[in-house]
């Protein structure tokens, strides 16, 4: 796990917005003759950025333990909301444009009444897709208590207790399937923090646990519960502030905290603020082999209409461009699929832990 730069970053910010141009290029210009070379010199230029991106991904100062300091009386009142990872909805938003921008391409500067329900029925389809995802990642309960929390620090009270951070932990839970004899799994992930012998799970996106894990492994701090604890449905929000300054911010069970929620009222300082976990370079091979080998077998499969434009014949061309959209799309999902788990999980040393609901154990 390496720490992100400002190399990476631009790196990583200009070959994402190459290949916007190269999709963009397609719509702005779809009755350039061919051979299309302001596409080709985009892709061309987005592989470049993309190498170097990943190089200096490679070669980025390792993410260390955070450096430690004594406990202090005085508890930081200003916490630091998580930030929406930018760089991976923008890819997701190239890459559900990806499909249209094919149909584009092999329509060529003619076009008809079917091609334009193609092109419709595409459209709709990458609308409802971006809606799902959006459904299934959005942040938006888990950082309005988040938000409850900060406020209850910059307001001067939380609840807070000594704490020390230990192993991160993922759990594989089983539950009843919404089909008959089917069994759903699904998976958390939570560092462990420790007051004296009892452990409190604080849950946190995998990618957060892992980090932590890296920064926070043994360390003291504390660990902080909101103020308004009682207006929170399920999950509580809670922090762990490390003595050093930084903090992880996630959801813990109430019924682990309860007994801290009635006796450790503890004041903030304002002029006290806690910080972010350093961010970390977003290449990992197991994730990106297979979106780099998609998207290269993308481009050669469109490099005929591309080179050739309507000297291709139109089912071939439309054959090509289908091959070059499923391609993409196939080896970034397979990439961001059991690749993001086996790169996660290649990152730490994880404590596995399987759970069945009472019902069907």
């Amino acid at each position: 796990m390496r720490r992100s730069t400002i190399t990476t970053r631009v790196l990583g910010g200009s070959a994402l917005a190459c290949v916007a141009v190269a999709l963009a290029l397609v719509f702005v210009r779809y009755d350039a003759p061919a051979p299309r070379t302001d596409i080709l010199a985009a892709l061309g230029l987005a592989a470049v950025a993309a190498a170097g991106w990943a190089f200096a991904c490679r070669t980025a100062p390792a993410l260390g333990p955070a450096p430690e300091a004594g406990p202090s009386s005085e508890l930081p009142g200003r916490l630091p909301l998580p930030r929406r990872d930018l760089g991976t909805v923008i890819g997701f938003l190239l890459l559900a444009l990806t499909p249209y921008s094919a149909h584009r391409l092999a329509q060529g500067p003619g076009g008809g009444v079917f091609l334009g329900l193609v092109g419709l029925l595409l459209i709709v389809v990458t609308v409802k897709a971006t809606l799902f995802a959006r459904k299934q990642t959005s942040m938006k309960q888990r950082l309005l208590k988040l938000k409850v929390l900060a406020e209850d620090a910059a307001q001067g009270e939380v609840y807070a207790v000594r704490v020390r951070a230990g192993e991160p932990v993922r759990t594989r839970l089983s539950e009843r399937g919404d089909k008959p004899g089917a069994v759903d799994v699904s998976y958390w992930h939570w560092i462990v923090v420790r007051e004296g012998a009892h452990e409190i799970r604080l849950a946190a996106p995998r990618a957060d646990v892992a980090r932590g894990a890296v920064r926070f492994g043994g360390q003291e701090g504390w660990l902080y519960l909101p103020k308004r604890w009682k207006l929170i449905d399920d999950e509580l929000p809670a922090a762990f502030v490390a003595d050093g300054g930084e903090a992880l911010l996630g959801l813990t069970d109430p019924d682990e905290v309860r007994a801290y929620l009635v006796k450790d009222l503890r004041t903030t300082s304002s002029d006290r603020s806690a910080r972010r976990v350093p961010s970390t370079a977003k290449f990992r091979m197991p994730v990106h082999l297979s979106t780099f080998g998609g998207a290269l077998l993308a481009a050669l499969l469109a490099l005929p209409v591309l080179l050739l434009g309507n000297d291709v014949p139109t089912a071939a061309a439309w054959f090509l461009c289908a091959l070059a959209a499923g391609s993409a799309v196939t080896g970034a999902l397979r990439g961001a699929g059991d690749g993001a788990t086996r790169a996660v999980m290649s990152d730490v040393t994880w404590t596995e832990r399987d759970e069945t609901d009472p019902s069907i154990a």
